[in-house]
């Protein structure tokens, strides 16, 4: 985790403004802050390292880690620096197996990729962010880099502009009042600007994210969409420019489209009581 996240991260915690809370959801909620640290850095954090990102004493984050240990969510190795725990990966694995929708997508997922070649996924809106529940890796050695569990801003991914492009006003609302962030120099930072590209995504049936969410890397999403015909996820297919040029995004939107309606109807939606998807 470089300097930057962890300052980032320490004017976010929820553990320096928690005052009013009983102690036990104090330390439940700071518990939980040093996970999400955890979470983050693959090679894990020091002590003192954890500390300061979450702006708590080293003796309060020391006991803290000790009871997580306990509970296996947490764990210490070489070097003193600490991870995530094994037990984290069950709760998730839990978590992802209660979600019907990733069995039902995978065939679909495994084809796309093999049809195009480049990395498929599978998204959830959760707020105002997109997160990955199920992805298929392109079989090429350059590709995109993701992992199941990650998140992304919705305004810039082409998974979160499906999702929105089909959902309800507030939910568009929502996701715009937690900011538009420009995440390359290709991001679209402007109400009017992402509002007309939502509306594109309706009428085509498919998001496109050109080189504005990660740097080098084009994707095409379009939304599943339950038997109410509202989205409760979106598939996308990504790759970096050099096979994904712009003028195959379209091509890239087109497939992603048709998966995403075989989804759709196998979650119960009808084309003919909701009408959204073409």
């Amino acid at each position: 985790m470089t300097e930057q996240q962890m300052s980032a991260r320490r004017a976010a915690s929820p553990a320096t403004d928690d005052a009013a809370k009983p102690s036990h959801a104090r330390n439940l909620v700071r518990a939980f802050a040093l996970l999400d640290l955890l979470s983050e850095a693959v090679d894990g954090l020091t002590l003192a390292e954890l500390a300061a990102a979450a702006s708590l004493p080293e003796a309060t984050v020391h006991r803290l880690l000790t009871v997580l240990q306990d509970l296996r969510v947490a764990r210490t190795g070489e070097g003193g620096r600490w991870r995530v725990g094994r037990h984290l990966l069950e709760l998730g694995a839990s978590y992802l197996d209660s979600i019907e929708i990733r069995s039902e997508a995978r065939d679909l997922m495994r084809r796309l990729t093999d049809d195009t070649g480049e990395t498929c996924a599978l998204g959830v809106l959760d707020e105002d962010r997109v997160v990955y529940i199920e992805k298929i890796d392109s079989p090429h050695p350059v590709r995109m880099h993701s992992r199941i569990g990650r998140s992304n801003p919705a305004v810039t991914s082409s998974l979160g502009r499906a999702i929105l492009a089909f959902s309800p006003e507030w939910v568009v609302e929502q996701a715009m009042a937690a900011g538009l962030p420009r995440r390359t120099d290709r991001t679209i930072t402007s109400a009017s600007g992402l509002l007309a590209e939502l509306d594109r995504c309706r009428q085509n049936g498919y998001s496109v994210d050109d080189a504005e969410n990660e740097p080098g890397i084009r994707a095409a999403g379009a939304p599943v969409l339950d038997y109410r015909g509202r989205p409760v996820a979106a598939l996308s297919v990504a790759g970096p420019e050099q096979r994904v040029p712009t003028s195959r995004l379209d091509e890239l939107g087109r497939v992603t489209r048709e998966a995403a309606r075989e989804l759709s109807l196998r979650l119960g939606y009808s084309p003919h009581r909701a009408g959204q998807l073409r």
